[in-house]
């Protein structure tokens, strides 16, 4: 027979576990401990344990007791009483482990955005107001700071910080923190808590970051320059926001203010504001991924403001199921359109194009090409997959491109699924006005069109999809072009107010277009931006 093992401590206290607590209290008056089955009394020095006991038996019951009053009537009360007494003996000892994990290690902890990202060393960015500004005069929406997302750099350019933040304040924008050429930071106390206005599409989520002066002053400037890579740093690690510039449209990461407007248009001009550079030296001293735009998320696919075409991809991808040599065009019964001796389209002087679908006209679009020649114009769309419905040469004579007058055209974002689009010969906004002819038989195709198709000869609403437009003006409101400028003007305004009032049409100015002073533009109509 194997030796038995020497009773412990242990195995005497768990030896009383069925005993009673009248039982304990006589052995600790007498000082003698009964002998129980197969253990030893161990005599008056093991008082202390009787004590212990005696404690831990009464908490037990306490909670074995609130244990069946609080599971009384659930599932847990079939449980066997074996069972129910295993749970309420450790109860208090999990319940205290669970409390002292939560407590030791921050994992557990949500963090308070208000109070743990702090900018110790930063000045009220209000000391940068002109004197009649106060910061609780500065209109802003409020959000939860747990949505911030994103850092925007922005820089001044060549303006002085107090200018910059004046010009903000004049046209309605703001920034949330500036640093300046000392290295000095400024920023609202309350930046996570405020979304301001700044770059459209963006603000809900970002905190919004300006330098003062060019990005090649601040990469010469080193003070100023640690004190901008410190604070992204920071923030970057106190809100846990993505150290990378890959991917804009998840609103998650570092971006320069020039990205946010090729993504999301709502800017006022196309300067390079932020600095690519810049922040390709940033990201590189605080460990992050820089990557430059050919290589930013999705940027040669649709849903950006400014497009960027891959010419090889382009090709590859063209495959036309429409058009010249291809399809047969219908009889056209617009008397400005050329025909042969059938009456249909030109054969030769149509585009070959990939079938979008039919539309119901109620709007013309005019654009110019750029290009000041009829065939080199036409290789042009089929290169970029695109086409138009009418193309006016500088002779004056027109020519229909698709088979119908209602197949839907790839000219001019926002407008195709409704509009009719005029491509016209010429260089640029000069030389369609030297050229008289082409003049008027653009404003005959105009005048044929409208009657055809009930649309009114007006550019005021675009949003209407109803009148005569100019692609600049929808370039405007919707973006989706390789050449998104606020001062690009295709066909060019003097054209349409040429156009619109020598046919009895009424024109107006761009300051008069239909809730144009509205957010919702892909070039805004301010005098300035931060």
């Amino acid at each position: 027979m194997s030796k038995a093992r020497p009773k412990s401590k242990l195995d005497i206290g768990l030896s009383f576990r069925k005993t009673s607590c009248n039982d304990l209290k006589l052995w600790y008056a007498s000082g003698e401990i009964p002998r129980s089955p197969g253990v030893t009394s161990p005599g008056p020095q093991f008082t202390p344990l009787i004590e212990i006991a005696v404690k831990a038996k009464h908490l037990r019951a306490n909670l074995r007791n609130r244990f069946r009053e609080s599971i009384n009537g659930s599932k847990l009360a079939i449980l066997s009483r074996k069972i129910r007494c295993l749970l309420c003996h450790n109860t208090f000892k999990f319940s205290l482990f669970l409390l002292l994990l939560t407590a030791c290690f921050p994992i557990f902890r949500k963090k308070n955005l208000l109070t743990d990202v702090l900018l110790p060393e930063a000045k009220p960015l209000s000391f940068l107001f002109p004197q009649n500004v106060k910061l609780e005069n500065i209109p802003f929406q409020p959000r939860d700071p747990s949505n911030v997302t994103s850092i925007i750099l922005h820089s001044t350019e060549k303006r002085k910080a107090a200018d910059y933040i004046r010009l903000s304040i004049e046209n309605k924008f703001m920034i949330h923190i500036l640093v300046d050429k000392f290295g000095v930071v400024y920023a609202d106390p309350e930046f996570l808590k405020k979304t301001f206005l700044a770059s459209p599409g963006l603000d809900d989520v970002s905190i919004h970051v300006a330098y003062e002066g060019t990005q090649e002053n601040v990469l010469t400037n080193q003070i100023q320059y640690n004190s901008i890579r410190n604070l992204i740093a920071q923030l970057t690690e106190d809100i846990s926001i993505p150290k990378s510039n890959e991917d804009i449209i998840s609103k998650k990461g570092i971006f320069t203010h020039n990205q946010a407007k090729r993504r999301f248009g709502g800017f006022v001009d196309f300067s390079m504001c932020g600095g690519e550079k810049l922040i390709q030296t940033v990201l590189a001293d605080i460990h992050g991924n820089f990557y430059d735009e050919d290589h930013w998320k999705d940027r040669y696919e649709s849903g950006w403001v400014l497009k960027k075409e891959n010419k090889q991809k382009l090709q590859e991808s063209f495959k036309p199921t429409n058009g010249r040599g291809i399809t047969k065009a219908v009889k056209t019964a617009i008397p400005s359109i050329e025909k042969d001796e059938s009456g249909f389209p030109i054969e030769s002087y149509r585009v070959r194009y990939t079938h979008r679908g039919r539309i119901n006209p109620t709007c013309i679009v005019l654009h110019y090409t750029a290009i000041p020649d009829y065939f080199n114009s036409l290789k042009t769309l089929e290169n970029r997959n695109l086409t138009a419905t009418l193309m006016v040469d500088k002779d004056g004579k027109a020519y229909q491109l698709v088979d119908e007058l209602e197949e839907r055209a790839a000219a001019a974002t926002g407008t195709n699924d409704n509009c009719i689009q005029i491509e016209i010969v010429a260089k640029d906004t000069a030389e369609l006005i030297a050229q008289v002819n082409q003049t008027e038989k653009v404003k005959s195709l105009v005048i044929e069109l409208a009657s055809k198709y009930k649309i009114p000869l007006t550019n005021e609403d675009i949003t209407s999809y109803s009148g005569i437009f100019s692609h600049t003006q929808a370039k405007k409101k919707w973006g989706g072009s390789i050449f998104l400028n606020a001062k690009d003007f295709d066909p060019g305004e003097e054209y349409m107010e040429l156009i619109l009032n020598s046919i009895g049409g009424k024109y107006f100015t761009e300051t008069n277009w239909r809730n144009r002073d509205g957010l919702d533009w892909a070039i805004l109509s301010r005098n300035f931006q931060p």
